[in-house]
């Protein structure tokens, strides 16, 4: 279709002469549940939390997935899921465009940093996909750098802390715009990180300040591993940040910083619950901050983007596009103007949102202002979502047998891989 993905940015941001680098924080389960204000947990992210007091924020977003296989495809791609998640397809991913293709082409150095094993969910083969420049996981950190701690002889990999000084380091000011993708996992099971001990005391104080009650402590006491590493996420999230802001480049630089999915091993209070998580984008271009309560995507961030630097910043784009997603809503007051799918896990289609309620297989719940969701029964409603729903099914299966998202006359125009 036609990409009309509006330029929903730009009165947010300074004019500025050169293209600005984007840099995308993909933390690893990092739910709304237990970040910032309204968290129902109690927020245990302090510094994101205060970071978007200076950032666009939105306080309703969903990721397209209920795990990690899901997010490069959507948040890179506005992707569909195709039968088990785009990425399943390993070699024979259909030819697609994507926010790190299309920079690429237009001057971007692109690259990828995971601090567990690239191969994992075949994250290395969708970046690969984008040519991007370099993707650098555990196998590639030098000596100098720890580990977490193993659980049973294994280890995911780096904590947060190395992971973003290992990005520093291999990211001297350079002459051309970038796009950098960081992906976290010491917020991952076994929730086992270096310094344990200092950040479930951290953890223990921050549920002090939140004046739980003693059974809400008790409760939240059980998951103390898990609130220990959120703490750890946000304060390497702080320490990140505070580095690179030395950097020459850090003026004309924009975050984009959200989960992946929300950690299910907390227990969640709802089925929507697995896909609330933050949007924050802070950038000194800002030239104001702003807090919106709309429903938006991971699917809706790659069309805003594309369209924030093709109004300001001359980017040549297709004026096609497959996205899923439609641009992020920058409206302050709750609504939903979107029809999103989530794909739960690699083999569970079965959730859609549209307006004010949430499709969960045969269950219709109706969405809060503050995404609690009751369920209800209204049988028009349900038809008319289920419809939508199968409209995108239909589509997600003729990918599947077709294999095709794009015209030839693209894939050529933008050395699309095949």
């Amino acid at each position: 279709r036609i990409d009309s993905s509006a330029d929903v940015l730009s009165p947010f941001m300074k004019p500025a002469t050169n293209r600005p680098d984007i840099v995308m924080i993909v933390i690893e389960g990092m739910g709304r549940a237990f970040s910032n204000e309204g968290a129902y947990l109690g927020s245990f992210t302090p510094f994101l939390d205060s970071l978007s007091q200076k950032s666009l924020y939105w306080e309703n977003f969903l990721s397209g997935g209920g795990r990690t296989f899901a997010v490069l495809p959507t948040l890179l791609g506005s992707l569909p899921f195709e039968k088990n998640g785009f990425n399943e397809s390993r070699e024979n991913m259909p030819p697609h465009l994507s926010l790190a293709s299309i920079l690429k082409q237009n001057g971007y150095r692109t690259s990828f940093f995971y601090a567990g094993d690239a191969s994992f969910d075949n994250m290395d083969i969708f970046m690969q996909k984008q040519s991007v420049d370099q993707i650098k996981d555990r196998n590639t950190f030098p000596s100098g750098y720890s580990q977490m701690p193993q659980n049973n002889g294994f280890s995911w990999g780096y904590g947060d802390k190395e992971l973003y000084r290992y990005f520093l380091e291999q990211n001297p000011a350079a002459s051309k715009p970038s796009l950098q993708v960081i992906l976290t996992v010491a917020t991952h099971s076994p929730f086992l990180i270096n310094d344990q001990a200092y950040y479930e005391q951290l953890a223990k104080q921050r549920m002090t300040s939140l004046r739980l009650t003693s059974a809400e402590q008790d409760e939240h006491n059980k998951y103390i591993k898990q609130y220990s590493t959120i703490m750890y996420a946000d304060d390497a999230l702080r320490n990140f940040l505070a580095e690179y802001s030395k950097k020459p480049n850090y003026n004309n630089t924009i975050f984009i910083i959200t989960g992946d999915h929300r950690m299910p091993e907390i227990p969640m209070a709802s089925k929507i619950d697995r896909y609330h998580v933050p949007l924050v984008i802070y950038s000194p271009l800002l030239e104001r901050p702003a807090r919106f309560q709309s429903v938006s995507s991971h699917f809706d961030i790659t069309p805003s983007i594309i369209g924030y630097l093709k109004k300001n910043y001359g980017l040549n784009a297709p004026s096609l596009s497959t996205w899923i997603g439609s641009g992020l809503d920058t409206a302050r007051s709750f609504r939903n103007i979107h029809a999103t799918p989530l794909m739960q896990t690699k083999t569970e289609l079965v959730d859609f949102v549209m307006g004010d309620y949430h499709l969960n297989g045969s269950d219709l719940f109706r969405l809060s202002p503050s995404l609690a969701e009751e369920k209800v029964n209204d049988n028009t409603v349900k038809e008319r979502i289920l419809s939508a729903f199968n409209r995108f099914r239909q589509k997600n299966d003729q990918l599947q047998q077709q294999g095709r998202l794009l015209p030839d006359s693209l894939i050529d125009k933008f050395k699309i891989q095949q």
